[in-house]
């Protein structure tokens, strides 16, 4: 099932952001963000958009990293498994990891 909490810590963590500094840079509390990415408190849209902002990638791109394939109808999970980690691989090196 989507794991949207566990991606957003992921890529937190790859971007180099402390939770409690990332909190503060949202505008939320650390043990907010910490409930948001144990997956215990759903995001709203708006707050989704500040995080994406804040790690500096699209909310499209956010919820795509989030999607395993529990979240695929039975009839595309294989074509799914086959495409998805080159897609996320791609999508890491476009939008998560520094050219540096």
């Amino acid at each position: 099932m989507m794991n949207l909490g566990d991606t957003i810590k992921k890529i937190r963590q790859q971007k180099g952001f402390k939770q409690y500094d990332f909190a503060e840079k949202c505008g939320l509390s650390q043990s907010y963000l910490s409930s948001i990415e144990k997956g215990r408190k759903e995001p709203t849209f708006s707050l989704l958009k500040q995080i994406s902002s804040t790690l500096s990638i699209p909310l499209p791109i956010l919820v795509f990293l989030s999607i395993d394939s529990d979240d695929v109808a039975e009839s595309k999970k294989e074509a799914f498994e086959m495409i998805e980690p080159s897609i996320k691989g791609l999508i890491y090196n476009v939008f998560i990891t520094d050219p540096t």
